[in-house]
């Protein structure tokens, strides 16, 4: 849906999404005041391997169950922290868009070459040609929600070796920007006192977005 581009809607339903969780942990009365930041950390290192496997799986299958990539992108904050949570996040949102690039080249870009004319078959030509930068601004600037966007340039002619680099570049700061906004809410909710934190994750994810809304409208101009 249109309103899911924005990235502050992104950053509501996150917000929301955390929220819910804190009210039904209250309805079951599920206490986490005796559990201290060292003790969280002990138990997501205690995952060992499977913790990171399973976030990729699920990051994976997200689009089956409609899940928003920016809740599941801000949640390797809260689980591994901005560094270490940026890490896995990347992993698993490049193998992701790999794998739906490729399904649109090698399942639907046959069926739409057919009918390939005029003005779109040109674009298709230049977007051939200009691989790297096309792909890098649609992800600096994104337009569509995330799973499309993937299927999208699985359907165009720009080549896998440009397709990947770009990609990688250009998914950084928005990742990072949430990654950095999950951890600051586990940081203050096990010590309050560090609230300016969140503050910080929010003007970040904000100078990413407005340096988004500028660069669209300077690739506009």
């Amino acid at each position: 849906m249109k309103i899911f581009r924005n990235p502050w809607m992104k950053l509501t339903v996150f917000v929301f999404f955390i929220a819910a969780i804190f009210f039904v942990f209250k309805i079951l009365r599920i206490d986490f005041s005796g559990i201290t930041e060292e003790k969280f950390k002990s138990w997501v290192e205690s995952l060992g391997l499977w913790g990171p496997l399973i976030y990729i799986v699920f990051y994976l299958f997200r689009p089956l169950i409609f899940f928003p990539a920016g809740v599941l992108s801000a949640a390797a904050g809260i689980i591994w922290g901005p560094f270490l949570g940026f890490f896995y996040l990347q992993v698993a949102a490049n193998i992701s868009a790999n794998v739906e690039f490729l399904m649109g080249r090698y399942f639907c870009r046959g069926i739409v070459e057919k009918y390939l004319k005029g003005k779109f078959l040109s674009l298709d030509k230049r977007i051939e040609r200009h691989g790297f930068l096309t792909v890098l601004l649609v992800r600096l600037i994104p337009n569509l929600a995330w799973d499309i966007q993937n299927l999208s340039l699985g359907l165009t002619k720009v080549k896998f070796r440009h397709y990947f680099p770009a990609t990688l570049a250009g998914i950084m700061p928005g990742s990072f920007a949430f990654v950095f906004l999950g951890s600051s809410f586990i940081k203050v909710l096990f010590s309050p006192k560090s609230f300016w934190i969140i503050l910080v994750a929010i003007l970040f994810f904000a100078a990413i977005y407005y340096l988004q809304k500028y660069l669209k409208g300077r690739s506009k101009g």
